[in-house]
């Protein structure tokens, strides 16, 4: 390790922090880790996913390379579909409605492989991740980018960067959370926080703010995104309220990107206001095998096309649309062939089953007549002459009929039928403050605040509308990294 050049104090202890404190002690600073949380509560909103990394790669080789503990033999029988940097671009843009910064998407997506040798390298380890995956006796196919997972998922990620943290000498103070900046004629010196004993101190040094965006805040819930967001359930950390994202802009930050937009995924209607993590899996609630059914509204209406791409890339336009039906509720209906394809988050999830259409819809309290007609025109409007097929976008759509349903539309015709109530879960916000390829922050000129830097959720820039699943703990690394390595220059 070199000598020590100067100090830098990373507030947050999520991925992207870890990754900068690790970068930044990596290239000589003393550092402090500042974590609102307790030990026990610690990890961010990284310790609520799946783990899931999505990165750019046209060899599939070198995916496998990353599983050393697969069997040669097994190894066989596993397809994976490349995904080159061009495809993963275009999706982040499509989905952003072409709204994303291309200079951030296009660092996100070139640094993406090395970012994931990089994290290999300091110890996470990784699985196979069936989000978006197929299987036949002889075969396992991934495709759409998402082909691993952390092991152990989040959690399983925080401590393997936690891990390299102490190894390396970061010192992390629970319990300690940001509050505002401290600034002189040069920018930014350090951070006012607020101990766990209740006492305040000011910590000097290059200040990296990794304390995530303002989902758990229904104030600026309310005032970025709009009244119906404020009492919305929260998916992730309970502290994420904004308050280093208010203190950046405070100081001259440039606010930047869709602060008006967020990461929503559909949630059953019974999950907790706020997500907790002593539960075995920390995503339960979230419902998203929505394309081999159909969707409706009180009304018996459906209200999007459940089929317009792979989970992954739709879920987000799922709750959002969720959220606007009446009493922000959606009902997800499957007859008895499309239960067989639900995955086990299902199993806990509030379920309505019946042996007619009708008596379903009125044991869920959905418009009968109306449910009873839409699920009638939906199954004449089917084509025929396409096989239905979950491992590729399948054509076998709808016709005449709106909302379409674009790829995989089946009947719902076979008893039993169930339904499952779902609402909107915020995950996490979109807006943030605008940086540079360094993660320096920029201020209404686009000039870097000395000392400054803003890292993974507080980042904006990046996603607009909706994202695709597994680019947020990338974007996080990725960020995390240019700032710690940045920050410890002399």
């Amino acid at each position: 390790m070199p000598g020590v050049t100067n100090r830098v104090i990373v507030v947050g202890a999520g991925n992207a922090a870890l990754v900068a404190a690790i970068a930044a002690r990596e290239g000589g600073a003393e550092v402090h880790v500042l974590e609102k949380a307790s030990e026990e509560e610690m990890g961010g909103n990284t310790r609520y996913t799946p783990g899931l990394v999505r990165f750019a790669f046209a060899d599939p080789a070198i995916v496998l390379d990353l599983l050393p503990d697969i069997a040669p033999e097994e190894r066989e029988t596993i397809s994976i579909e490349p995904y080159p940097a061009e495809a993963y671009a275009a999706t982040i843009h499509r989905l952003g409605q072409d709204e994303g910064d291309p200079e951030l998407v296009g660092w996100l997506v070139s640094e993406s492989y090395d970012m994931i040798r990089w994290l290999t390298e300091r110890g996470v380890q990784w699985e196979l991740a069936d989000m978006l995956s197929s299987a036949s006796p002889e075969r396992r196919s991934y495709y759409g980018g998402l082909v691993i997972q952390a092991k152990n998922g989040g959690e399983g990620l925080i401590r393997s960067e936690l891990a390299k943290a102490h190894e390396l000498g970061v010192e992390i103070h629970y319990g300690t959370a940001g509050v505002r900046l401290l600034t002189d004629d040069s920018g930014v010196i350090g951070v006012v926080a607020r101990g766990p004993d209740g006492h305040y101190r000011d910590w000097l040094g290059k200040v990296i703010l990794g304390s995530g965006g303002f989902e758990a805040s229904p104030r600026l819930r309310t005032k970025y995104l709009g009244e119906k967001w404020g009492r919305i359930k929260v998916r992730g950390t309970r502290h994420n309220t904004g308050k280093l994202l208010t203190a950046a802009l405070d100081v001259g930050a440039q606010p930047y990107g869709q602060l008006s937009g967020c990461h929503v995924a559909p949630v059953d209607i019974a999950a907790p206001d706020q997500q907790p993590l002593d539960v075995p899996d920390r995503t339960l609630a979230t419902l998203i095998n929505f394309r081999v059914g159909i969707c409706v509204n009180s009304q018996g209406r459906r209200y999007f096309d459940e089929g317009q791409g792979v989970p992954s890339e739709v879920y987000v336009i799922a709750g959002r649309s969720t959220l606007e039906q009446p009493g922000a509720i959606g009902w997800q209906i499957f007859d008895a062939n499309g239960v067989k394809y639900l995955d086990e988050k299902y199993d806990a999830a509030t379920r309505i089953e019946a042996n007619t259409l009708a008596e379903l819809a009125d044991l869920a309290g959905i418009d009968v007549d109306g449910f009873v007609r839409t699920v009638a025109q939906y199954n004449a409007s089917i084509r025929d002459d396409r096989e239905f097929d979950l491992s590729c976008r399948d054509g076998k759509a709808t016709v005449g009929i709106t909302p379409p349903k674009s790829n995989w539309a089946a009947p719902i015709e076979s008893g039993p039928f169930v339904a499952f109530p779902t609402t909107g879960g915020i995950t996490f916000t979109f807006g943030g403050i605008k940086v540079d390829t360094s993660s320096r922050a920029l201020d209404a000129a686009n000039q870097p605040i000395p000392g400054l830097y803003a890292i993974g959720e507080l980042t904006g820039g990046f996603f607009y509308h909706h994202y695709p699943a597994g680019t947020g703990l990338i974007r996080g690394a990725i960020t995390g990294r240019a700032a710690g390595y940045h920050a410890a220059l002399p």
